[in-house]
């Protein structure tokens, strides 16, 4: 049984296009989304952290109590349970009228799988350029290392950063 203080952080594997820091974030003020996409914060605090560099991840470039991630810096953040992937308003998210919408992204040096939940009448490649946040929720996701493509992340949600997209493509269109 998971105890209620496990509850209050977030395991997941934070990735730059040359770093992979592994770590847990503390979602006892917000989720972890709300976090990424709040705008007056440049940076988003880790604990229990490893970095390792993406292309030789056996080698360990340091493991801390905590460290301090800057936002802008990240490309993806992969979540095992997609219900850590939720805002604190999931209505946007997840819904009985909402429709998974398949989708591929190439940011950061990955190619990114997997599914949008959203409203059908949500046109998906519109919102990806409009929306004001920064992250965006993608479900039952991998992301694949373009420069070695045995390298695979895969979780129940990915967090996407907008602004390092180089290429977003709704499937189903």
């Amino acid at each position: 049984m998971t105890s209620p203080l496990r509850q209050q952080v977030v395991s997941a594997e934070f990735l730059t296009h040359t770093y992979r820091i592994s770590g847990e974030a503390s979602v006892r003020s917000a989720p972890l989304l709300d976090q990424l996409n709040d705008h007056l914060a440049l940076f988003v605090h880790v604990e229990r952290v490893f970095v390792s560099p993406l292309l030789d991840p056996a080698t360990l470039t340091g493991n801390f109590r905590s460290a301090e991630v800057r936002k802008d810096s990240l490309g993806l953040v992969v979540l095992s349970r997609a219900e850590d992937g939720l805002p604190h308003r999931q209505g946007r998210y997840i819904g009985r009228d909402h429709v998974e919408r398949p989708v591929l992204a190439v940011a950061a040096g990955f190619e990114v799988r997997g599914m949008m939940s959203l409203h059908p009448t949500v046109n998906v490649t519109e919102l990806i350029r409009t929306t004001p946040e920064q992250f965006v929720l993608i479900f039952d996701a991998s992301a694949t290392l373009t420069s070695r493509r045995e390298v695979v992340f895969s979780g129940g949600a990915i967090l996407l950063n907008r602004s390092q997209i180089e290429v977003f493509a709704a499937l189903d269109e």
